[in-house]
């Protein structure tokens, strides 16, 4: 069957990356949630920003906050659930049904500069089962929107509400520690599972049904203000996952997910994850890939492929060849699957390609004949010490200041030496008066640099919101496993941004900016 790929014009964009969990709001629960999305995104179109891309908002591990620690590959996390918009919850009395102890754990988590993530876990937990069981007593679903969506989506919603319940029965242990019969998925087993924790699947189905009803009205808000939502989408799903549990022939375990060695590791990278058998994917002609792809199309108007050499190429490792291998083997082999898979993605929403790190010259040439556009990071796109001028990338490919994963560009700016600040100001035509560029993080140098990315040739232009305002607060520091990481949120409600004079220069000075770049109309 032959996939066609489609490619996706915004034309020239600009937009802005903040994780849904960094929003604050006077009414969330120490996170951030779909209830504070309407204002950010009024406050974005204002800012003359036409994109919001943000990390996974994928299901997570109770004890793991890592957005891209995931337990299935469908659904929504339900801590970005605003529970002041649940009915049962404001009808059932609202934060007067939480304990003493809950309520001033609430209210510590609201007032915390990061998340505090155990706080948050136990009380919004308690809240959204508190709002269940009076959805439960009620005996109404008007409308039978939730039977009609446990309907549409038991393909994938069957095996991870089953999952999410096993799992809390089983005291979170990993799902190859179940009773044997559920662990090897034995329909009698099965079966018996399902009906002894009714109660607690049709718990978990609930809340992704509350979950993608709240998305579908932040869906609503952004067509109706012309911003496009950006996506995360993870390479591979954890080994302890419903995806992993209900699909083995897929997401196989007796091997483990990683990368070569390269100049940054001499052994390179065990993840201990699961690795992809995408033979047996295309014997079944790609079909959990597939839904996988069209269930975050319909989720999304662009959305972020992560790790995207990995659909060409695995780095694997098990008892053979301790210290890893490729699969598929051959080069020719590898570039016709990432091109066929990549093909598949591109059917009914945009992509954007993380081609990071140490990537085949064939991947970025694959990907470049089918319009499909990869990163540009302003600070590793150079040869040497010689930095690329942005008004010579590629059209198709979105330029940006760092990552998720990078620090600030203050912290990045500050560190360089002389010579190594020189060079880019040499390279980038906006630090032109600039020379030499002075050693401290200037609001001249700031806006220089924003200037530069937005200028760029590339169609999108996505930046972090930190380097927006210059602050140098990271979301996460790779290999580290702190308390700060993916903890990240704004510094003050989405109702009082405006009104935040820091903030509203900022948004002032973005909106120039993306206007003089040709951007604030997509022309």
């Amino acid at each position: 069957m032959q996939i066609r790929a489609t490619m996706f014009d915004t034309g020239r964009v600009s937009g802005v990356l903040l994780p849904v969990f960094s929003l604050r709001s006077r009414d969330d629960f120490g996170i951030g949630d779909f209830g504070a999305a309407d204002r950010w995104i009024r406050f974005l179109r204002g800012a003359g920003q036409r994109l919001w891309m943000m990390l996974p908002l994928l299901p997570t591990a109770r004890g793991d906050v890592s957005p891209y620690a995931t337990r299935s590959a469908f659904g929504l996390n339900p801590l970005f659930i605003h529970l002041d918009s649940v009915p049962e919850y404001r009808d059932a009395g609202g934060v007067s049904t939480l304990s003493d102890e809950e309520r001033w754990l609430l209210e510590e988590a609201r007032a915390a500069h990061r998340v505090k993530y155990p706080s948050v876990i136990r009380v919004k937990w308690a809240a959204l089962w508190t709002a269940f069981r009076r959805f439960e007593e009620r005996g109404t679903d008007p409308g039978g929107r939730f039977e009609a969506y446990q309907r549409q989506s038991a393909v994938w919603l069957e095996s991870y509400a089953l999952y999410a319940a096993m799992a809390e029965d089983q005291e979170q242990r990993p799902w190859w520690e179940w009773p044997r019969g559920v662990r090897d998925r034995q329909p009698q087993a099965l079966a018996a599972a399902a009906d002894r924790l009714a109660n607690r699947i049709r718990f978990h189905a609930w809340l992704q049904f509350v979950a993608q009803e709240q998305w579908n009205s932040v869906r609503a808000v952004a067509r109706e203000q012309g911003v496009l939502l950006a996506g995360d989408e993870p390479f591979i799903i954890g080994q302890d996952s419903a995806d992993t549990w209900a699909n083995p022939r897929y997401l196989r375990r007796d091997a483990r997910l990683g990368v070569p060695p390269d100049e940054f590791s001499d052994t390179g990278q065990d993840w201990g994850l699961p690795y992809f058998d995408f033979e047996a994917m295309e014997r079944d002609d790609w079909g959990w890939l597939r839904l996988r792809a069209l269930h975050a199309a319909a989720d999304y108007d662009l959305r972020r492929v992560d790790h995207a050499v990995g659909y060409f190429r695995q780095w694997i490792r098990d008892e053979k060849t301790p210290k890893g291998r490729f699969l598929p083997p051959d080069e020719p082999v590898q570039q016709r699957l990432g091109e066929r898979i990549f093909r598949l993605f591109s059917e009914g929403s945009g992509i954007v390609a993380e081609d990071l790190g140490v990537v085949p010259p064939f991947v970025r040439k694959t990907l470049a004949e089918l319009q499909i556009p990869g990163y540009r990071v302003l600070r590793w796109e150079k040869d040497d010490r010689v930095y690329r001028n942005p008004h010579g990338f590629p059209e198709v490919s979105l330029v940006t200041t760092g990552t998720h994963d990078t620090e600030t560009a203050r912290e990045w700016w500050e560190a360089l030496d002389d010579a190594e600040r020189a060079a880019a100001s040499e390279a980038w035509p906006e630090f032109e008066g600039l020379r030499p560029p002075p050693a401290q993080f200037t609001p001249e140098v700031h806006t220089r640099l924003l200037a530069a990315c937005e200028h760029a040739a590339s169609r999108l232009c996505v930046l972090p919101w930190q380097d927006v305002l210059g602050e140098t607060e990271r979301i996460n520091l790779p290999g580290s496993f702190g308390d700060a990481n993916w903890a990240y949120r704004i510094a003050a409600p989405v109702e009082e941004l405006e009104g935040r004079e820091d903030v509203r220069e900022a948004a002032a000075r973005l909106r120039s900016l993306t206007q003089a770049a040709g951007r604030l109309t997509g022309a």
